[in-house]
């Protein structure tokens, strides 16, 4: 056996054993450190299936904002004990994880093992789709209308959290030093990378996701650190979590008015249409993500 082959079945149990005490692990810090970890192992096991920019979304949601999320919870009533999950519960989770395998198995000896002809019609069509990058151009281009209704997702989201707060959220105050110190040297990193990430994202692994998922981190460090605007859940911070599906409604509009079809872009704007939408885009899903974080706390804080 190869070290390769070595690496993947090692990921591979790896992603099963932490899934298995993230669930049955009786401490709720420990099981919410196992889902961390659960985040870091699968965004490894998707760079080993050569799926990058997957790979990016998972560091960045799946350990990066929902570990947050869990965390600002957790820490919310840290003497509250955990639940032991009964005989029952663990008998007929391992039954519906034996059925999900074997209909996963089924699923997967049954794709043929011919090659995808899609990678060969990307590859064909990219050229006038304004991206190099063929997962940004399927994203944002040939299957754009997806993508639309991704960002709607997450204002609904966002407004579900924010309708859990009735009072005017407030930063945290006083901020220990330390706390300070850290998001200085934190702010200016996170606007970086996912600054970085956007640019990038046109030409290789990265985008609107990605680099809103980093956005939305330093939105949730500036919050922590006690900065007002991170806080704000007024007019602009909901303009902004809406923007990024406005800006796909307001192009789609301008391409079926222009006659060319919904969403349908000329290669000769297609490159400035799809760096703006991904640039809205990645500041909308910064600020959504950063709501409901904040909502989240806040709704924690007030009593019922």
């Amino acid at each position: 056996m190869s070290p390769a082959s070595v690496l993947d079945v090692v990921l591979a149990a790896a992603v099963l054993a932490v899934a298995l005490v993230a669930v049955l692990l009786p401490s709720r810090r420990g099981a919410v450190s196992a889902f961390l970890v659960l985040g870091v192992v699968l965004a490894v096991l998707w760079a080993r299936l050569d799926a990058p920019d997957i790979a990016l979304a998972e560091a960045a949601l799946g350990s990066g904002v929902a570990g947050a999320l869990l965390m600002d919870t957790l820490t919310a009533d840290p003497a509250r004990p955990g639940r032991r999950a009964g005989r029952t519960a663990v008998v007929v989770g391992l039954l519906a994880g034996a059925v999900a395998l074997a209909a996963l198995t089924v699923v997967v000896r049954a794709v043929p093992d011919e090659p995808s002809l899609l990678p060969a019609a990307v590859a064909e069509e990219i050229h006038g789709a304004g991206a190099d990058h063929a997962v940004t151009a399927v994203l944002l281009n040939f299957r754009s209308l997806d993508t639309l209704l991704e960002a709607a997702v997450l204002v609904f989201a966002a407004a579900g959290a924010g309708a859990l707060v009735r009072t005017p959220v407030r930063a945290p105050d006083p901020v220990p030093a330390p706390v300070t110190a850290l998001a200085r040297v934190l702010l200016p990193a996170l606007v970086l990378l996912g600054t970085w990430l956007l640019l990038a994202g046109t030409s290789r692994p990265g985008g609107a996701f990605q680099a809103g998922a980093m956005f939305a981190g330093a939105l949730v460090v500036a919050f922590v650190a006690g900065a007002r605007f991170a806080a704000s859940q007024g007019t602009a911070a909901r303009a902004w979590t809406v923007a990024g599906v406005l800006a796909f409604v307001a192009l789609a509009a301008g391409t079926a008015m222009l006659g060319q079809g919904w969403l349908v872009l000329d290669p000769r704007w297609a490159g400035a249409a799809v760096l703006t939408v991904e640039t809205v885009l990645a500041v909308s899903i910064g600020v959504g993500l950063a709501q409901v974080f904040v909502a989240n706390s806040e709704a924690r804080r007030v009593p019922s």
